[in-house]
């Protein structure tokens, strides 16, 4: 389960942060999770509230909401933006190139942390 070593390096971001704004208690999270980041939204909950919210007494009781990113990829050839419900085995609709670059849905990351 490699979304348990996502949420501690995640966690490290968090935490260099509550420092660097002098919070002493985190109560919300907010995790952007790209469509095609490969990573289990319940895997990394589980992570963050049954091992390091229990964990870390900055934590207890916080929440984490999850802001899904959407898979999105722009054609090389045609130039044209393409959405993953759009996409065929990674063809792009319009001009049916095999050369795209997806552009976002990919990343994980903490949008916003909330707390006093």
């Amino acid at each position: 389960m490699h979304e348990h070593g996502i949420a501690r390096d995640l966690w490290k971001t968090v935490l260099a942060e509550a420092e660097k704004n002098g919070l002493k208690k985190i109560t919300k999270l907010t995790v952007v999770l790209g469509e095609a980041s490969g990573i289990e939204k319940d895997f990394l909950n589980h992570s963050f509230v049954d091992h390091i919210f229990k964990e870390e007494e900055i934590a207890k009781g916080a929440e984490v909401e999850y802001v899904v990113s959407p898979l999105e990829a722009v054609c090389n050839v045609c130039h044209k933006r393409i959405k993953a419900k759009d996409m065929d085995k990674l063809l792009c609709p319009y001009c049916g190139a095999n050369n795209i670059k997806i552009t976002s849905g990919r990343d994980v990351f903490i949008s916003s942390i909330e707390g006093d």
